[in-house]
């Protein structure tokens, strides 16, 4: 039987009234690819594939050539998960685990918690560079809560001033599906403290709290009848897809201009056996290249 896919797409939509807007995304190609990089534990999976639809939720704001950077880092056994998004909808991602970690995770009982195994101090980092020689911007808040999407509620929150709502799916049955919804309360003039904009705002509340885990990532419910199933008794407009992918900006031409901005001593120390191995962590893929190629004539 042919399993439905989920499509890799963000859905915009704004509540008739202009008061609350809001997006979804859905990741089936794009995350089964990223998370399947690597033999991750599935506690780790889910918390890679959580991380990477924020990236996606968040890839909305992006212009031409920004990127969104979202990490995060502990003390615990796994002390890095990064992903990060770019203008377009290209993804990437990486956990950070060491055999002798995944072991340990894999015998882990209980519910999966980010915590548990970002371990203490743990922390989000939201960084946005605008590119153009823009100022880039970081906004960091303690992994609080059980979720990712209780952090980035949090972020939002405290750090940014903004009334969200925010919940993640992320799910394995053949595939890998995930999926992910946003709501924030718009901070027009207008609406500020008006009746009509405290009503709007507790209507969409009342609706995202009945959103169950299964439908963020139905390959049958597509994401306008899913909105137009919660939010018709006020009417919502929703606006085209966008697509999402999966990109790694690891070239070789890239690698290659970044090993020839180093000086000589250093392209040296980089020889292994005859050759200079690179490897990307995102793609999981190495780039070869032999001293020659990155001049260094004759060295071994």
């Amino acid at each position: 039987a042919n399993v439905p896919v989920i499509s890799d797409q963000l859905t915009p939509f704004m509540l008739e009234g202009g008061a609350v807007r809001g997006r979804v995304v859905r990741l089936g190609d794009a995350a089964n690819v990223v998370l399947g990089r690597y033999d991750y534990p599935p506690k780790v999976a889910q918390l890679l594939g959580e991380l990477l639809v924020t990236a996606a939720l968040l890839s909305a704001n992006l212009k031409q050539s920004g990127i969104f950077t979202l990490q995060i880092r502990g003390e615990g056994i796994v002390p890095l998960v990064v992903v990060d998004a770019v203008f377009g909808g290209a993804l990437r991602g990486f956990a950070d685990v060491s055999a002798e970690a995944a072991e340990k995770i894999n015998a882990m009982k209980g519910v999966y918690s980010p915590r548990a195994l970002v371990g203490e101090g743990a922390y989000l980092a939201i960084t946005f560079d605008p590119g153009e020689d823009m100022q880039r911007y970081q906004g960091i808040v303690a992994l609080e809560g059980d979720s990712i999407a209780d952090a980035l509620t949090n972020y939002f929150t405290h750090s940014e001033q903004l009334e969200v709502e925010v919940r993640i799916a992320v799910e394995h049955q053949i595939n890998w599906g995930a999926g992910g919804m946003m709501v924030e309360r718009m901070p027009d003039a207008q609406l500020v403290g008006t009746e009509a904009g405290d009503e709007a705002w507790r209507y969409a509340r009342a609706m995202f709290a009945t959103i169950q885990n299964d439908e963020l990532i139905d390959p049958l419910l597509d994401a306008s009848n899913f909105l137009y199933r919660l939010f018709h008794e006020e009417g919502v407009r929703v606006y085209p897809a966008h697509p999402l992918s999966v990109g790694c900006r690891c070239s070789r031409e890239r690698i290659y201009n970044l090993l020839m901005s180093m000086s000589l001593a250093d392209r040296a120390d980089m020889v292994v056996n005859g050759k200079i191995d690179v490897h990307c962590q995102f793609c999981n893929k190495s780039q070869i290249f032999s001293p020659q190629d990155v001049g260094l004539a004759g060295k071994q």
